[in-house]
This record gives C-alpha cells, sequence and structure tokens, in this order.
C-alpha cells in the first residue's frame, strides 16, 4: 500500500532566497526597478527619508506601473517563486498589451524578497489601473520568519488591508516602503547608487527604455547638491543625488577611439564586423556563424589610450578604471557583475598577464555584450551577483568574444597603430607622435588581405583611400597585398572596389619600372652631388702648413693645433653642459667622443707624423693618391710607437689626384690597421687601382680572424655607430672610416672573408 506525501517547507526558505541569495544591496534596488520595468511603469522613484536616522531612515520604491488588485497580491505577489512572466501569463489584458510591448528583465519570482535584502519591515501599497480601483495594503515584518525554523513557511501571517487613501497620490501603482534599514545609507553610498543605476539599463538595446526614467530623491541632500564640489565647481550629474539617472553609453559621449562591433543576426546565420578608428573604418567583414547556439547577440569594444581615458574622466567626471570595463545586458538590462572595477568574470586581465605590452586588459577597454530575446541557455544565476549560468553556451559567447571581438581589436591596436599612443624612445629621447589609419595603410591592407584565406568570409568592405598609398610604395610585400586585395575585391563582389584595386595593380607596375629607372638616374646624381660637396668642403677648410723642414713650432703648425683643440674644448663643454639634460643618454656621449678622437687624432698628426712624412699640407689639397699613400706606408713602422703589423703595398695603373685631407687619409689607414691589429692580423696588403682619370679603387684585406657569421648577411652592420666584431673594440674606429670617407665622396664596403688574404676585405672607391 503506498500514499502521497507533500514536502513541507521551512520558515527559514525567507532568508535562503531572500538576504541570503540577494547579497548586494545595489543588486537588491535593481531588482525592484526591474519589477517596476516588468509592471510597465513609465517613471520609478527611489526615495531615502532621514537617511542619517537609524530608526527612521526609509527607502521608498514607488512606480506609476499597472498595480496589483487583491486576487494579483494572493496568487502572484506571496505566490513563492511563481513568475508570470516566465509562464507567460503576464499582460494578459488587452490594455497591457497595447501599452508596451517590452521584454521583461526577471522572470525568476524571487525579486521581491530583495526587500528584505534592504530592510526588516515592508508597507507595499499597490493601485490596479482599472476603473473603481482599490487600495490594497499589505504590511510584512521579515523578522517574524527568522528564528523560527520548526514552524512552516505558510504558516506565518503577513497582513493585508483596504485603505482608503493613501498618501502618495497614486493614480496606479505599486509603493515599496522599506524600513529597518540593514545599511546605512549616506551620500556616498546613494552616489554610487546612482552610477550603478546609470549602468542598469542599456538605452541602445530599446526595449521601451526610452519611456523609463529612474529618479533619486533625498531630500537631505539637496542642500549639498547645490553647493560647488571640492574644486569650487558646480557638481556633474555623478556627483549630484537628486535627479534622474541618465543613461549614458559610451557613443554619446563623442570620445574618439579604436573601436569595434561585432553583431551575430537575429537567425544566427551571419557575423558582421565594423572595426573603426577615431572615426575612420578600417574594415566591415561579414562571415559564416560557426556558433550555432548563439544568435541576436551584440557586443561594443573600445580601446581606450591615453587620450580616450583623459576625455572620459574630464566628461564622466570619473576615471574610466573606476566606472567599469566590459558589462553585459540581456534585453537591456545589466548582468551583474561583469564589468564592476575588479570584477574579471571574462578573465581579461588574467589573459593580459600572459604578456603585458602584447594583450588588451581591462583598464585598456570599455564596452558591453547585448544578448537579445528570451535565450534560457544564456540566464542569470539565481543570486544576482554571480552572473549567467555556465552552460556550453556561455562557454561559446566567451569563445565569440575572445576570438571575433577582443583578439581582433588588439591586433589592430597593439600590432599596426602600436596603441595608438605618443611614444618616447628612450635611446634617442625623441617623441614619435600617435599613428592613424592613415600612416599605416599598408599594413591595414596586410590586415584586410589576411582574410581572404577563410572560407566562412562573405563579403569585405574597406575603404578604397588605402589603396593609394600602394601607387607610392615599391617592394615586394606591397606586391604582394596588390594581389590580395584584387582577390578581397573580387571575393566583396563590388564592382567599385574590383575597378580601384586594377587601377592601383596597373598603377605598381608602372611606377615599378620608372623607379628602376629613377634609380639610377639618381645614383649618378648623388656622385656628383657628393664631388661637389667635397669641392666646397675642400674651399672652407683649405688650411696650410709650411712644408717639413720648417720648424715644428711653426705658426702654421701652431694655428692647424689651436683650431683642433678649439674643436675638442668646445665639444668637451657641450657635453659638460648635456650631460646634465636627462634626454642625454650613452650614444650622444659617444658621438662626442668620437669626434673628440677623431681632432685629437688630426692634431698628433699635425705635430707628431709631419717630421717623418710629407703631410705639410694639413687639409684638403690636391693630392695624387698613389704617391703619398706609397710614402706614408714606408714610413708607416716608423711613425707608429710599436710595430705590429707588416703592410705591403702595390699600386696599379697611373697616378690619380684629387682633392684630399692628407691628415684625414692618414687617419683612414691608421683606424683600418687598428681593426686589423684588433681581428688578430699580423699582416696587411692593400693595393690601389686607377680606374680611369676620374676613380680609383683602394683594396684593403688582412689576414685576420675575419668578420664573424652574424654580419655575413648585411655587412654594412659593421660601420655602423657603436657596432663592433671584437670584444676589445668601441665601435667607433670603422664608423669614423666611413664618416670621413662619406666627407670625402669616397664610399667603403666590406666584399668578403678570404679573397686576397684570409682575414677581412675591404675595397674603398674614391671619386672625383
Amino acid at each position: 500500500m503506498s500514499n502521497v506525501e507533500n514536502f513541507k517547507i521551512s520558515a527559514a526558505l525567507k532568508d535562503i532566497i531572500g538576504k541570503e541569495l540577494i547579497t548586494d544591496e545595489f543588486v537588491a534596488v535593481f531588482e525592484l526597478v526591474k519589477n517596476s520595468f516588468d509592471a510597465n511603469a513609465s517613471k520609478v522613484e527611489v526615495i531615502f527619508e532621514n537617511n542619517y536616522e537609524k530608526e527612521k531612515a526609509k527607502i521608498i520604491i514607488k512606480d506609476n506601473g499597472k498595480g496589483m488588485d487583491y486576487d494579483d497580491l494572493v496568487d502572484k505577489w506571496l505566490f513563492v517563486a511563481y513568475s508570470a512572466k516566465k509562464l507567460g501569463r503576464e499582460n494578459t489584458d488587452y490594455r497591457d498589451k497595447i501599452k508596451s510591448q517590452r521584454v521583461f528583465a526577471g522572470a525568476k519570482g524571487v525579486g521581491r524578497f530583495s526587500c528584505d535584502r534592504l530592510g526588516r519591515f515592508l508597507n507595499l501599497i499597490t493601485i490596479k489601473d482599472e476603473p473603481n480601483y482599490k487600495i490594497e495594503n499589505l504590511v510584512v515584518n521579515w523578522e517574524d520568519f527568522e528564528n523560527v525554523d520548526d514552524k512552516e513557511f505558510v504558516n506565518i501571517k503577513v497582513i493585508h488591508n483596504t485603505l482608503k487613501e493613501n498618501k502618495y497620490n497614486l493614480k496606479s501603482g505599486t509603493v515599496l516602503e522599506i524600513s529597518g534599514l540593514r545599511d546605512i545609507w549616506d551620500r556616498d553610498r546613494i552616489l554610487k547608487l546612482k552610477i550603478s543605476l546609470a549602468k542598469l539599463i542599456n538605452p541602445n538595446q530599446g526595449n521601451d527604455s526610452i519611456n523609463f526614467d529612474i529618479e533619486i530623491i533625498a531630500e537631505d541632500e539637496r542642500g549639498l547638491d547645490k553647493e560647488p564640489n571640492s574644486k569650487g565647481e558646480k557638481r556633474n550629474n555623478l556627483e549630484v543625488v537628486n535627479g534622474k539617472v541618465k543613461n549614458s553609453i559610451f557613443e554619446t559621449l563623442d570620445i574618439k577611439t579604436s573601436n569595434i562591433l561585432v553583431h551575430i543576426n537575429s537567425d544566427g546565420s551571419l557575423i558582421e564586423t565594423t572595426l573603426r578608428d577615431r572615426g575612420d573604418l578600417i574594415y566591415f567583414l561579414k562571415e559564416k556563424n560557426p556558433y550555432k547556439d548563439l544568435k541576436n547577440i551584440s557586443i561594443y569594444l573600445f580601446q581606450l589610450n591615453r587620450t580616450a581615458k583623459f576625455n572620459f574622466t574630464k566628461t564622466m567626471g570619473m576615471e574610466p578604471v573606476k566606472y567599469g570595463s566590459v558589462f553585459m545586458y540581456k534585453n537591456g538590462f545589466r548582468v551583474y557583475p561583469y564589468g564592476e572595477e575588479g570584477d574579471d568574470l571574462l578573465q581579461i586581465n588574467r589573459r593580459k598577464q600572459q604578456g603585458y605590452n602584447r594583450f588588451l586588459g581591462t583598464r585598456d577597454v570599455i564596452g558591453r555584450i547585448e544578448i537579445n530575446g528570451e535565450q534560457p541557455d544564456l540566464r542569470e544565476i539565481s543570486s544576482r551577483d554571480g552572473g549567467l549560468v555556465k552552460t556550453p553556451t556561455y562557454f561559446n559567447l566567451l569563445e565569440f568574444f575572445y576570438d571575433f571581438v577582443l583578439k581582433r581589436l588588439e591586433n589592430y591596436v597593439v600590432n599596426i597603430i602600436q596603441w595608438g599612443d605618443e611614444r618616447l624612445n628612450k635611446e634617442t629621447g625623441e617623441v614619435r607622435p600617435e599613428l592613424w589609419a592613415k600612416d599605416v595603410k599598408v599594413q591595414i591592407l596586410e590586415l584586410i588581405s589576411g582574410f581572404i584565406n577563410s572560407k566562412d568570409i562573405v563579403d569585405i568592405q574597406y575603404e578604397k583611400n588605402f589603396l593609394e598609398i600602394i601607387e607610392s610604395k615599391q617592394s615586394k610585400s606591397v606586391e604582394k597585398i596588390v594581389k590580395n586585395i584584387s582577390k578581397v575585391a573580387a571575393k566583396s563582389d563590388n564592382p567599385e572596389l574590383v575597378k580601384e584595386a586594377k587601377k592601383i595593380e596597373k598603377a605598381v607596375k608602372e611606377i615599378k619600372a620608372d623607379a628602376q629607372i629613377a634609380n639610377v638616374k639618381a645614383t649618378k646624381e648623388e656622385s656628383l652631388r657628393k664631388v661637389k660637396e667635397v669641392e666646397l668642403e675642400t674651399e672652407k677648410l683649405k688650411t696650410e702648413f709650411y712644408k717639413k723642414q720648417l720648424a715644428p713650432d711653426s705658426d702654421a703648425l701652431i694655428h692647424h693645433i689651436k683650431n683642433n683643440n678649439i674643436s675638442i674644448k668646445t665639444t668637451v663643454e657641450n657635453i659638460l653642459q648635456d650631460i646634465k639634460s636627462p634626454q642625454y643618454d650613452e650614444n650622444d656621449l659617444l658621438k662626442d667622443l668620437s669626434f673628440i678622437l677623431f681632432h685629437c687624432d688630426k692634431a698628433i698628426k699635425a705635430a707628431n707624423i709631419i717630421t717623418h712624412v710629407d703631410l705639410s699640407e694639413s687639409d684638403a689639397q690636391n693630392v695624387e693618391l698613389s704617391g703619398f699613400l706609397g710614402g706614408y706606408i714606408d714610413n708607416y713602422q716608423e711613425i707608429t710607437s710599436t710595430k705590429r703589423t707588416k703592410i705591403r703595398y702595390e699600386h696599379e695603373g697611373k697616378g690619380f689626384r684629387m682633392m684630399i685631407s692628407k691628415i684625414e687619409l692618414a687617419i683612414i689607414i691608421d683606424n683600418l690597421e687598428d681593426n686589423s691589429y684588433k681581428w688578430g692580423a699580423k699582416n696587411i696588403y692593400i693595393k690601389t687601382i686607377t680606374n680611369n682619370p676620374r676613380s680609383m679603387t683602394l683594396i684593403y684585406s688582412d689576414d685576420g680572424k675575419g668578420l664573424s657569421d652574424k654580419y655575413l648577411s648585411d655587412p654594412s652592420q659593421i660601420l655602423r655607430f657603436k657596432e663592433t666584431d671584437s670584444k676589445n673594440g668601441t665601435g667607433l674606429g670603422l664608423y669614423v672610416v666611413h664618416q670621413v670617407l662619406d666627407r670625402m665622396g669616397a664610399s667603403i664596403e666590406f666584399i668578403g672573408n678570404n679573397i686576397y688574404q684570409k682575414g677581412a676585405n675591404f675595397k674603398i672607391e674614391f671619386i672625383r
């Protein structure tokens, strides 16, 4: 024999679905405001009375919605966990259907227990929007349900009254008068509530939110509202307690920044993505949606560069990090706590920790995820402050957010416009201006062309003026971009883009041919220019020494040494002055020291070498190079303090004359010999070849260890400032050689190891 039994429900259930379920006082107010919205109210007032007198303090939630009659109170409000919204039995009256097409904000049937979270006592007054209405009243003492766990929930009584009048002048609607408050609602807490309420409703999602106002009323705060703030300025909306709550979204703030909008259409078949940068369209994509359980979802994400953060703070009166990051809304109402300061349910910051300068964090972005329609697989946790239930659809939503929104915005911001901020180069001290779309057109086209291989892409659109930059660029990468963009244009099925792409492809081919001719012409003109510069420099710097038989202390020699020392002294004084600047770095110092070293060499040559070799003309003179070099090298061992290397010299062809400084030429040979010695050379071979009356080639070769492998792919590196292939090197020797030869109109290049001798081999070209 069997019989049927029923569950018994303890009075303790009240705490479980009341203050223990809804733990946050702001969330409790949210729930009551959402109930007013679902009751078709056009206005709800959140009133604070005597908020500085604990025993008298009240919170009053007053709306002008459709209200309730006695049957509604008994069959709905007092029916625990009953939700007419969830069952589809709300708005059954034809007048309600006409009045609003709102999608309900709540459907759990537990929001009414938010009253318990806010205070110990509830006085409910309601009038239904109908003729011959009655003023219904419920009085609830939530403490009656406490410490009586052995009593059944249904046996705890609440008081019902039918009132003859009400002090709130209701025509229809509901008033929740809450007393015995569990929190102290001072000015700071009410202001925080106002800021939170400003983020409660997303006007972008429609849902009749334009016809719903929230107003905070706190008479005790009106005096302070009128006073200036701490800065002596008039208080902005978020610094004033009393007044309507403004539902601002980022777009309305008119802050220009990089942003992305990604939308899954209502049937879930397509994803549409629009990426913009400070007003400029970067690209629009239409592609197939791989997530069959995701539909009717939009995500807006804005990058916060330094300018955007400054403008946000100026406009809103608070830093964006304190306002929040990526919020989530369902049918226009916020899902808590996504976006709160310190919240990382979307794990954006956790990802950023893997690469601080490579990933966007919650401080770098602001935005929202909009979910529209019922979507039961994307539903709120009953606790109301725990986000969405972790269903498979929820995890697909997270994956969609990362792969189709965050990473795409991140790729553009980090890799292309490099965060969109001014950047200080710590090495040079130079400030690089922020990059805009017009500065990175080639990179944008590379980004767009990267989508062409995706089988899911249905359409691609972009600004055709990005193509203009290609006409002035000539490189293999540009040619590849042109081909890819032609494919993108064809795939877009946009005749205008196809026409533009073909035009650019033709222009690139024509300019490539013209560029080859122009390069040859430019090379010749550059050579002639260098020759002219040498001639002009010669006229400026022409200084004469007396012949070597004159005494070393002759006026001309002293004059030359004095000029070099003045240059050295001036440079040292500049170093002492500049080194005080925070922008002055090691590279600046080394360049100044290389200048001093060069003039020291000139002074030493004038004083020491002049008695051994015919350097009697100190600066540019018409010199027969092969004869001078032969004489200089013959006497080299006598001149240097140590006999480190043996030099063999040969000349082929006729003599070659050009305007040149003998001292500077001697310095070139000395620096080359010094590098050879550091590379372990014992023997040096120098050969000059007169090619024609206008040019001469100098081959320099040693038997040292040669250049290491790291320089063989680009030997020109060894001529750069501070570049060295020796542990004992300074990186100045070959740099000085290159600089001096460049002033002469000559050039130097590394031609390889193991050619004339097993070590390094250089070729110097003199042109007059």
